[in-house]
């Protein structure tokens, strides 16, 4: 997808970092100290003139030439150097006077740039370096970016930790944004090239501000509320999954919205919830974010007590009266939202027999006392025995 720009591309880059590594990067002479590549051949100059008799050390010791270690012309050559040469290396004429001194160390070119991209909005793209170990050697790093009209751009950061950042980059282009990450250190270079869509790159911050609380007299239901990312602007609509469950269960309830409040009404009576919320852009583009903070919250319960408390009050006339708190009858409510619907029906049906056999009561009442009044006696007269 990179196509015939990226050769140009790759031109450039190789052209800027060539103005940092020098021609022969087997060995780079920094301030007193040459760097050099492990396994290649290393030449430390003397300066000395030609034909003068040196003598090279290496820590203080000298240096006794075998056929990897050579003088030649009074610079000292080191046939595919590695670790164990490196060191403080001197040379010194007849009379023992030091004539040139540097510090050898050896390494390789940086490893390949590890870049990660993300997008916390439809904004602004920032990427940065993930180091997977610590380089040996000084290590910079050449940012930039071309984008979908294969326009090649310097990257800039407003964060320090990032390396690259696009503000309001292209959103549905089908040409991605080429980023490219080059490390440079003495002796090499290493490139990563790294292609993204905005819409495939996206991720909101998890939502902001979760709020649960049960609600009175319903002990099935608890209220959750939340609020979108600050980072994330709301002319672009979210859509949320939020999860809750017992704190002592392993099984996990779901529910997708696009509101920013949600009611469960499955919930246990006077039990310990934990609910979380996680958010992603509502026409899919993207990931889902991390989830939010867990927020905890306990159903609504009616606790009615064992006993009832009483409290006395001492008049001076030596009276007591006692108040008694109790609960009344009346607080039962029939609520679908308090009770479940089994015991709705359950107790309406109670106070329904209730009503009707106090009625029957009542009319049978009113025609023994009031229309017929004397029946009672007549009754007991015909039940006299006849002797």
């Amino acid at each position: 997808m990179i196509g015939s720009t990226s050769c140009i591309y790759n031109v450039f880059v190789l052209a800027v970092a060539s103005f940092l590594i020098p021609a022969d990067a087997n060995g780079f002479r920094g301030n007193d100290i040459l760097y050099g590549r492990i396994g290649t051949d290393i030449t430390l100059m003397c300066n000395a003139a030609n034909g003068r008799i040196v003598q090279w050390k290496v820590n203080g010791s000298l240096v006794v030439q075998t056929n990897s270690t050579k003088v030649q012309n009074g610079n000292l050559l080191l046939l595919m150097a590695n670790l164990p040469v490196e060191g403080n290396y001197s040379c010194h004429g007849e009379a023992g006077e030091m004539l040139h001194s540097t510090q050898l160390k050896l390494g390789y070119p940086p490893s390949k740039p590890l870049v990660h991209c993300e997008a916390q909005n439809f904004y602004r793209i920032y990427c940065s370096l993930e180091k997977s170990h610590k380089e040996l050697f000084p290590t910079s790093y050449i940012a930039t970016y071309r984008d979908p009209e294969s326009k090649v751009w310097n990257c800039t950061t407003s964060v320090p930790r990032n390396i690259c950042q696009i503000d309001n980059p292209e959103l549905f282009s089908p040409i991605p944004y080429v980023i490219n990450i080059t490390a440079v250190n003495p002796v090499g270079h290493r490139t990563t090239l790294l292609e993204i869509l905005t819409p495939d790159l996206v991720q909101p911050d998890p939502p902001s501000n979760v709020k649960a609380e049960p609600v009175f007299g319903s002990p099935r239901r608890i209220k959750v509320q939340w609020n979108y990312p600050l980072s994330w602007n709301p002319h672009f609509e979210l859509k949320f999954i939020m999860e809750y469950k017992l704190q002592q269960s392993n099984f996990l309830s779901r529910m997708e919205t696009v509101e920013k409040e949600e009611t469960i009404t499955d919930a246990i009576t006077a039990q310990l919830y934990v609910i979380r919320v996680k958010a992603k852009d509502s026409l899919d583009f993207g990931k889902w974010s991390d989830w939010s903070s867990e927020v905890f919250v306990t159903t609504w319960s009616e606790i009615i007590p064992t006993t009832i408390p009483a409290f006395t009050m001492d008049y001076m006339d030596s009276h007591s009266q006692q108040t008694v708190f109790a609960s009344s009858p009346t607080s039962i409510i029939l609520d679908p939202d308090v009770l479940d619907k089994d015991a709705v029906i359950l107790i309406s049906i109670a106070i329904l027999v209730g009503l009707l056999a106090i009625m029957t009561v009542f009319v049978l009442w009113m025609i023994e006392h009031i229309f017929f009044p004397g029946s009672e006696r007549n009754i007991k007269k015909h039940m006299r025995p006849t002797f």
